[in-house]
């Protein structure tokens, strides 16, 4: 059942939304890094500890463009959907006026987000 915390994305229905990660249970050595690199709130996958594989248990949690357990895997066992484009193509079709109302409501609930005086990129040296 799909938590109605994640029932949209930037307005957007999810259940329209084809992005979510698959895991090849032939490729998958169940170590189990993609249950515990996935945040604490999504939870996209879970464990089948008899079979000792990571299942995909709610793949709508997953936060679209997000792929960071594809790239953790050491053993190439997820994929996500292959269209490069996809996802841009969702990000076009949010309403400016959507995505100025969240920023403001991110912003409010995290002051330290807000830089105040001239914002400088921080130095990498």
């Amino acid at each position: 059942m799909l938590d109605p915390f994640f029932s949209k994305w930037h307005g957007i229905d999810r259940t329209t939304i084809e992005w979510g990660p698959k895991i090849d249970p032939e490729k998958c050595t169940g170590c189990g890094l993609c249950v515990v690199t996935c945040g604490e709130r999504r939870n996209v996958f879970g464990y089948d500890v008899e079979a000792k594989k990571a299942v995909v248990m709610a793949p709508l949690h997953c936060m679209v463009g997000c792929d960071n357990c594809a790239m953790g895997c050491l053993w190439d066992a997820i994929t996500f959907p292959d269209d490069t484009e996809y996802v841009r193509r969702l990000s076009r079709s949010i309403p400016k006026h959507q995505i100025a109302l969240e920023l403001e409501k991110k912003l409010q609930d995290n002051p330290h987000l807000v830089v105040e005086g001239e914002s400088e990129q921080p130095s990498r040296r």
